[in-house]
């Protein structure tokens, strides 16, 4: 199958064209953006420009044979008309939204950690839709930035402080997290080296997308 991957800047969208080849589609990369900043200001001030952008870039794909989109970006994924979209081009469009809406049940209390604060509100918002539960939310854009940098993730973890803020969530003592989310498609590149200081489960949604693609 063909799949079109949408995500902010290309590293964020060779990493989910990487998954995708891995699993054994093939691939059209559709960047949005040159940089993260560019990307989170398209995202906070162009909404219906953003949108028109990808329409034109879906039907593109289409053109080119695409049967599905993949839209592995949870900041652009949280800025579009999806609705719309999805009424407008036909076609199927999967994003890590679609496996939010369906997070289990048993997890109350949960950590966001997402590229900026709109994509830490929205996914926090999908997940209380149907299920109150107890969240911190938070936007980190220099988080992203450092690992389109290509810097070692233990070294990103040490110069942005991200194992106090993982001793802050191991220590909350009521209401006590069950699960971190990485809201953002770069973060499983520092996901084994949080996971090594985490007492708490931590979610990439990438593989419930990809069984969403399957389906």
């Amino acid at each position: 199958m063909k799949v079109a991957v949408f995500a902010g800047t290309m590293t964020d969208t060779k990493m989910g064209s990487d998954l995708l080849i891995k699993n054994k589609y093939e691939t059209i990369l559709y960047p949005i953006s040159k940089n993260p900043k560019e990307q989170s200001k398209l995202q906070f001030y162009s909404v219906e420009e953003l949108t028109n952008i990808v329409k034109e870039k879906i039907e593109d794909a289409k053109e080119k044979g695409a049967e599905k989109i993949f839209i592995y970006c949870n900041s652009l994924s949280a800025s579009l008309n999806l609705e719309y979209l999805r009424e407008t081009t036909k076609i199927s469009i999967i994003t890590p939204l679609d496996v939010y809406k369906n997070l289990n049940k048993k997890y109350n209390n949960v950590a966001i950690l997402a590229a900026n604060s709109k994509s830490a509100f929205i996914i926090d918002r999908t997940i209380c839709e149907n299920e109150f539960r107890n969240t911190i939310a938070i936007g980190n854009l220099t988080l992203v930035e450092a690992i389109e940098d290509g810097l070692d993730p233990k070294e990103i973890i040490k110069i942005l402080a991200l194992d106090k803020l993982v001793d802050y969530f191991n220590e909350i003592k009521r209401e006590e997290l069950d699960l971190i989310i990485l809201g953002c498609t770069h973060f499983p590149y520092i996901q084994e080296e949080l996971e090594k200081i985490s007492k708490i489960e931590i979610l990439d949604p990438a593989a419930k997308m990809l069984e969403l693609l399957s389906n």
